[in-house]
């Protein structure tokens, strides 16, 4: 396969990985709290995501089984978006705040599936690149992520200000029609090696090697916790600082959702030209000090209540914090697809990515109750000095580990290595 038919098809596979995510934990959390419900409420259906970060528990399945004459990952993708699709317009005649328990256990199913087609994704990817592309598809992951954001938050809170509740998640359903066309003609290649195990083991398989354990359970939380902690209570800083729908939609989702796809775009370049450790000191750093820019709204410096180029001012800083996050992830992206081995490409992945997933709901949900208890600013000061103390940590070990580890995925293509973890 050519490598632009590759960017296609991936790109348009990870434009909508993270729609009903950005959906239900940024659009539906602002709608929510514009009808009046609690932080601590929200801080609790921000919980229902541990069926999302829980992925990682399907990818032997997705490994092991599958429907050959489809392809394997082909049908776990095709299967799970028409299941998308029908979930999604099952939600239309529901009010969700009057329906809130209801719309909470579809979307506890969707989360579900769409964490079996997220592990189906990065299997394919991991299988159909090669080395010296990795660094274009972490870069495309975090910049098409960026734009399915865009579609899922501010086109979501756009469209529901305007057409209200059963257009908006009709829509979103007929988003993920898209990536059906280019899967009708796509023809996937076998795949090496021996079928994995389909068990319990092959998630232990990965981490048993030497330095991974380190990087799933140590370095990627302490990289990425700062900055999720902040970003949990960014919307509700705008909301309680009398920011409309419609404003917040343009600052978070349409404009950050353009930066970040950007700033995913050039990391991945950037990350090409560099090492692993560097290109993870550079923009873990970034979104460290960057991070403190939100300061001022968090002491209640309303831009809006101020003047028109705080209210830019405002806006930048916002915009700012999910580039570098963008760029920041595009990091740890690169870093997971040069680790998986080809045969257990999704257990691997997901196995390194659910960390992420499991400690992004854990933070957002503990961000939200200690702003409700402490307050805006203290957590955004801590956030900065963990994202610090991340970075460090990431790139001592990326020193230390990476290469290491690369050589020996491409030495065990099978997954049945099972060094001794440092």
């Amino acid at each position: 396969m050519s490598r632009a038919g590759k960017t296609t098809l991936l790109a348009t596979l990870y434009l909508v990985q993270d729609v009903e995510y950005s959906f239900f934990f940024l659009a539906l959390g602002v709608i929510l709290r514009r009808r009046g419900v609690s932080l601590e409420h929200l801080a609790l259906m921000n919980l229902l995501g541990v069926a999302w970060a829980g992925k990682f528990l399907l990818a032997p399945l997705v490994d092991r089984f599958s429907v050959q004459r489809f392809g394997h990952y082909r049908a776990w993708l095709m299967g799970t978006q028409l299941v998308l699709v029908l979930a999604l317009l099952c939600l239309a005649p529901l009010d969700p705040v009057h329906r809130l328990p209801v719309v909470l256990a579809v979307m506890t199913l969707v989360l579900l599936v769409s964490g079996a087609h997220e592990v189906a994704i990065n299997g394919l990817a991991v299988r159909l690149l090669a080395p010296h592309e990795r660094t274009m598809a972490g870069g495309l992951q975090t910049a098409a992520i960026s734009v399915s954001m865009i579609l899922g938050s501010s086109g979501s809170l756009l469209l529901y200000a305007s057409a209200g509740w059963p257009i908006t998640v009709m829509a979103l359903a007929a988003v993920f029609l898209v990536p059906l066309a280019l899967l009708a003609r796509f023809r996937e290649p076998p795949a090496p090696g021996a079928r994995g195990t389909g068990t319990p083991n092959a998630l232990l398989s990965f981490p048993r090697r030497r330095g991974a354990a380190r990087w799933m359970l140590l370095i990627i939380p302490l990289y990425t916790c700062g900055v999720y902690v902040a970003e949990a209570v960014v919307s509700p800083m705008l909301v309680d600082a009398d920011w409309s729908l419609s404003r917040i939609a343009l600052a978070q989702g349409t404009f950050g959702g353009i930066a970040a796809t950007g700033a995913a775009l050039t990391a991945g370049l950037v990350i090409g030209r560099m090492s692993r450790h560097r290109a993870l000191l550079l923009f873990g750093l970034a979104q460290a000090v960057w991070l403190l820019g939100l300061v001022p709204l968090a002491r209640g410096v309303d831009a809006g209540a101020v003047a028109a180029g705080a209210a830019l001012l405002t806006t930048v800083v916002v915009v700012g914090v999910q580039a570098l996050n963008a760029a920041a992830n595009t990091a740890v992206y690169t870093t997971a697809l040069d680790v998986a081995r080809p045969r257990t490409a999704a257990t691997d992945f997901a196995v390194q990515v659910a960390v992420l997933g499991i400690l992004r709901l854990l933070a957002n949900s503990t961000g939200l109750a200690l702003a409700g208890l402490l307050g805006y600013s203290p957590l955004i000061v801590v956030s900065s000095a963990s994202a610090v103390a991340g970075t460090l940590a990431a790139t001592a070990w990326a020193r230390t580990h990476h290469l290491r580890l690369v050589k020996s995925a491409a030495a065990d293509p099978t997954g049945t290595d099972i060094a001794t973890a440092a």
